[in-house]
């Protein structure tokens, strides 16, 4: 039995020698055409920016929304959280992630208003 064993492993380790050259041959034409194609993608992935177009539903300003939604009221959207509020309350138009929308369109994209009542703030400051 150790003889049939030691056979086999050194049929093995002589076998994976003589593949060997094979194996490496392939290796090394892979290998130098990806790193080529990886290093390219890479710097022009990091390099170039997204640009993407404005949404003709959202504002950056209330001028703007005001315009465009001249029937309807004009809310400011959180993008986050998906919750409209409504002109006079004290988080209309603050926070990072949010725009102008009109009513209409943000409950078309899918916000909603707030389920608490929001305080109103006094328009005379």
């Amino acid at each position: 039995m150790k003889l049939h064993f030691t056979a086999l492993v050194t049929a093995i380790a002589l076998s994976s020698v003589a593949l060997t050259p094979v194996f490496a041959a392939a290796a090394a034409t892979s290998t130098a055409t990806k790193p080529a194609a990886t290093a390219s993608t890479k710097t022009t992935a990091s390099t170039s920016k997204k640009t993407t177009t404005p949404d003709p539903k959202r504002f950056t300003t209330e001028a703007a929304a005001q315009t465009s939604c001249s029937t309807d009221t004009v809310v400011w959207a959180n993008t986050r959280s998906k919750i409209f509020h409504l002109k006079g309350t004290a988080t209309y138009g603050k926070g990072k992630n949010g725009v102008y929308m009109c009513q209409t369109d943000a409950k078309t994209e899918g916000f909603k208003p707030t389920k608490t009542p929001e305080k109103m703030v006094s328009s005379a400051k």
